[in-house]
């Protein structure tokens, strides 16, 4: 435990001096532009990637034929107090949440077969919300078949496919009374005509309304193309693909937050539309380990769709799907570790607002296997 604590310590310190004062975002609306991860082009599963990334590193070797199955589970939690902060409510906000992240691996000879299933949930409570509400919902499952060219292992072919999704419904909470209103697909953000409302309605203070089911939106994608991975090192591993891409995103006529201006009398969303979508995808990934205890990540993605069946009304950069995020994990234990994470996320078929979520949380978790 003495070393527990001192490693805690040194942690902190780290933190004090190069992150500074990090605000954890808490939002009221329960919709997916307020940290949801459901929808987004690509996302590493970073704890199992790390661990494995560490061992196979630092033994030096190529993974021999052979299955190679992980699981782990774990919980987060975060706490924060606040009193006469601008612009934020005074009082108690906790967070906590589960996470599970499963990877089953095959290799044979050169050719890898890789899945994951990644599933986390948070709740929050907030001082001015007197019911929890969702602020992570995600379940992304994926496959990726890959082989490498045995003259040059870093570079090969390809071939993933992808589903992600929310488990549970999400809702909009306010704490004042406010209007909802519900506009068609295709209105513009910087350009809300009046015609295009499909009808209103009047909530009072904590009362919730429904925006989306469970299981809703889900979002299939598939990529096939080529992987690079020119620099393997502990401080330093590099991965790039880019290929010919396929999104297809199913909807149930739920809405998602279309809200440009939280001081206004209003609270505004929009529906969502299955959409079916043809483009290239490129993404880089890096990642390393600092020291014994610090791991990091960092990856960017860019899917351009040349071909929609329902762009609503979106031309050009317009329909550029972004996915940036980051993340510094201070190992304290083997079953503990303080995180800081980033994420910046623009899917334009769902909200044209960017989707950011920046949190600090201290995560428990266990290798079942």
């Amino acid at each position: 435990m003495q070393g527990i604590f001192k490693r805690f310590v040194c942690v902190l310190g780290a933190l004090a001096m190069t992150l500074g004062m990090i605000p954890t975002v808490m939002a009221q609306d329960n919709s997916m532009s307020q940290g949801d991860k459901s929808i987004s082009v690509e996302t590493e599963n970073a704890i199992v990637e790390d661990e494995a990334l560490a061992k196979t590193v630092r033994a030096g070797i190529q993974r021999e034929t052979g299955w190679y199955p992980k699981l782990r589970i774990g919980g987060t939690a975060a706490l924060s107090y606040n009193k006469d902060v601008n612009g934020v409510t005074d009082g108690t906000a906790l967070t906590f949440g589960v996470f599970i992240k499963f990877a089953l691996d095959r290799v044979y000879k050169n050719l890898e077969w890789q899945n994951r299933i990644d599933l986390e949930h948070q709740q929050t409570k907030v001082p001015n919300i007197d019911t929890l509400i969702k602020t992570v919902d995600n379940f992304d499952v994926s496959s990726m078949l890959l082989f490498r060219i045995p003259s040059v292992e870093w570079l090969g072919p390809f071939v993933r496919v992808r589903m992600q999704t929310s488990i549970l419904p999400s809702y909009y909470i306010a704490d004042s009374n406010i209007e909802v209103r519900f506009f068609k697909p295709g209105t513009k953000l910087d350009a809300k005509d009046p015609s295009q409302i499909e009808r209103t309605r009047e909530i009072k203070a904590q009362e919730a309304v429904k925006l989306s089911s469970a299981f809703e939106p889900i979002l299939l994608s598939e990529a096939a193309g080529l992987f690079m991975n020119p620099y393997t090192s502990d401080l330093l591993t590099v991965n790039f693909k880019v290929g010919a891409a396929g999104q297809h995103l199913f909807s149930r006529g739920g809405y998602v937050a279309f809200d440009d201006n939280p001081n206004d009398a209003y609270f505004d969303v929009i529906k969502l539309v299955t959409t079916h979508s043809v483009g290239i995808e490129g993404e880089v990934a890096l990642n390393g380990i600092l020291l014994n205890y610090v791991n990091w990540t960092m990856s960017a993605s860019l899917y351009y769709p040349f071909a929609v069946n329902n762009a609503q009304g979106l031309k050009g950069a317009e329909l550029i799907h972004s996915d940036i995020s980051g993340r510094i994990s201070f190992r304290l234990a083997n079953w503990a570790s303080l995180d800081y994470a980033l994420t910046a996320r623009l899917a334009p078929f769902v909200t044209k607002n960017w989707q950011v979520t920046n949190t600090l949380l201290f995560n428990i978790g266990f290798d079942v296997f």
